[in-house]
């Protein structure tokens, strides 16, 4: 007779395969869509960096040094330049909008 261990590890094991199927469909369909995606761009379908709506952002300048430290406008601490907020106090950095 099948005792409760048994049928829990067979219960788990079998939940864990459904789970893989279904991680694994869903990366293949991720992989293809950015495969399908850079092939466009490459045509010149789509363009390469577009105006993000969410965050109203710019393409970024290829020009602009970002390695410059930059000046918080909240606390006055000194931030690399990558950095899109302030690692004191986490505001964000750029230009004062008050």
């Amino acid at each position: 007779m099948l005792d409760v261990g048994t049928i829990y590890l067979v219960a788990t094991g079998a939940l864990l395969l459904v789970a893989l199927g279904v991680g694994v469909r869903a990366l293949v369909a991720i992989f293809r869509e950015g495969r399908e995606r850079s092939r466009r761009r490459r045509e010149g379908e789509i363009e390469r960096y577009t105006e993000d709506p969410v965050y109203d952002r710019e393409p970024p300048d290829p020009d602009a040094d970002e390695t410059a430290p930059s000046t918080c406008p909240q606390c006055g601490a000194e931030n690399d330049g990558e950095f899109t907020f302030c690692r004191e106090c986490a505001a964000p950095l750029g230009p004062a909008t008050d």
